[in-house]
């Protein structure tokens, strides 16, 4: 932004008072510009309000009361009613630290360089009694920071009511048509004008002269300008300290994310070989798998084999007539034999087959005591048969006994 103060004094005149000129507000030729406040500053209108400058009241709201160097804003704290019943605003937290005594509408240069027209107060200072703030406005004259913001109000005419040429006026865009300029502040905030800024502060002539010539101390300028680049300067190396150190930590920093990057390069690359191990792992293990169902099936195969082979040796200790008494658990057991996919499902198989060869053994048993008994049974009756032919009649030896000249004579009594 182009230098808010251009032109400063050191000393003021013999009143106590320092000059100064002021840039009140821009004058907007485009119609849609505006203020950041939505104010649209009409020349017209500016014009015909310009006699209420004169007389009209420099203000400052101080950040410390007891220092009172320091501006803030307006002092605002709210409205009261006057005496005619119509109320005003209320700035009772500012001082009045000058005056303007004239009013000009004239051509500055904006920071861009550009022409542009400004309303302008020009009065003064009352360095005398606000010395500390005084000071602080050439200071900061110097550096281009001091800004100004301009107050108006209605006129007695309107009850203190500021007529707007818009029918229905916005806060986003309003033009003032008859007000009455009520005051302006020197800020150390943002304005609701950038380009309202302080033009002029300085030293009147003591000679009464109509026109005004402004009397410069340069030595104070450069001193004030040296001052301030000094301190500058002084912060400068602290913050390239400081930025140093911050350039450090994050040089520190950048060190630490390229090892970590490399770390996780380093995992990630890991974990692509551990991923790769895995899959070759898991490849080997579906081969091993594939190989040993294989070799479980030949197992299994030469399970069944020998369970087939030990079935038959058993069953060749029998004719087939024997073995007829178990031929459905022969057929069975061999079919189970033959479906076996595993050696475990084999397990039973030889339990089977001795339980098959005791049913086949008993059976054998059962038909040698059958056999037996049947023998014992025909020889029994083979001997009763030979018993019956042979039995003489216990009479028949007597009939049969021959008579002997010897024996006629014997009488059995």
């Amino acid at each position: 932004m182009f230098n808010n103060i251009l032109e400063i004094s050191k000393r003021a005149n013999k009143n106590g008072r320092v000059p100064i000129k002021i840039a009140l507000l821009k004058i907007h030729n485009n119609p849609d510009e505006t203020n950041k406040n939505g104010i649209h500053w009409k020349k017209e209108y500016v014009e015909k309000a310009m006699d209420t400058i004169i007389g009209m009241p420099i203000c400052a709201e101080f950040a410390d009361e007891e220092t009172k160097e320091v501006p803030l804003g307006h002092g605002l704290t709210g409205a009261f009613t006057n005496s005619d019943g119509f109320k005003e605003p209320a700035f009772e937290n500012s001082e009045v630290v000058g005056t303007c005594e004239k009013a000009s509408i004239e051509t500055i240069q904006d920071e861009s360089g550009n022409d542009i027209e400004v309303l302008c107060g020009e009065g003064y200072l009352y360095s005398q009694r606000y010395p500390k703030f005084v000071k602080w406005v050439r200071k900061n004259f110097a550096l281009g920071t001091v800004s100004t913001s301009i107050e108006i109000m209605g006129t007695v005419e309107n009850n203190n009511e500021i007529i707007y040429e818009e029918d229905e006026p916005k806060r986003e865009y309003r033009t003032p048509m008859q007000m009455a300029f009520s005051g302006t502040a020197i800020l150390s905030i943002s304005p609701a004008d950038d380009d309202a800024v302080i033009i002029e502060i300085a030293e009147k002539k003591e000679k009464k002269e109509e026109h005004e010539e402004m009397e410069f101390n340069m030595d104070e300028i450069k001193s004030t300008i040296q001052a301030t680049i000094s301190e500058m300067n002084e912060k400068s190396e602290v913050y390239e300290t400081q930025i140093s150190e911050l350039n450090s930590q994050l040089e520190s920093k950048d060190v630490e994310l390229a090892e970590k990057d490399t770390k996780i390069s380093e995992l990630n690359a890991s974990i692509a070989d551990m991923q790769k191990l895995l899959d070759d792992m898991k490849k080997d293990q579906e081969t091993s798998w594939a190989e040993m169902r294989i070799l479980e099936e030949e197992i299994a195969k030469a399970k069944i084999a020998e369970k087939l082979s030990a079935l038959d040796k058993t069953l060749a200790e029998f004719s087939s007539e024997e073995q007829e008494v178990a031929k459905d658990d022969i057929d069975k057991l061999k079919s189970e034999i033959s479906a076996c996919k595993k050696k475990e499902e084999l397990n039973s198989v030889d339990e089977k087959i001795t339980a098959i060869k005791s049913e086949i053994c008993m059976n054998i048993v059962a038909n040698q005591k059958k056999a037996a008994a049947e023998a014992e049974a025909a020889r029994i009756a083979e001997q009763n048969s030979h018993q019956e032919v042979e039995v003489e009649d216990i009479f028949s030896e007597m009939c049969e006994e021959e008579t002997t000249d010897t024996e006629e004579d014997i009488n059995i009594f």
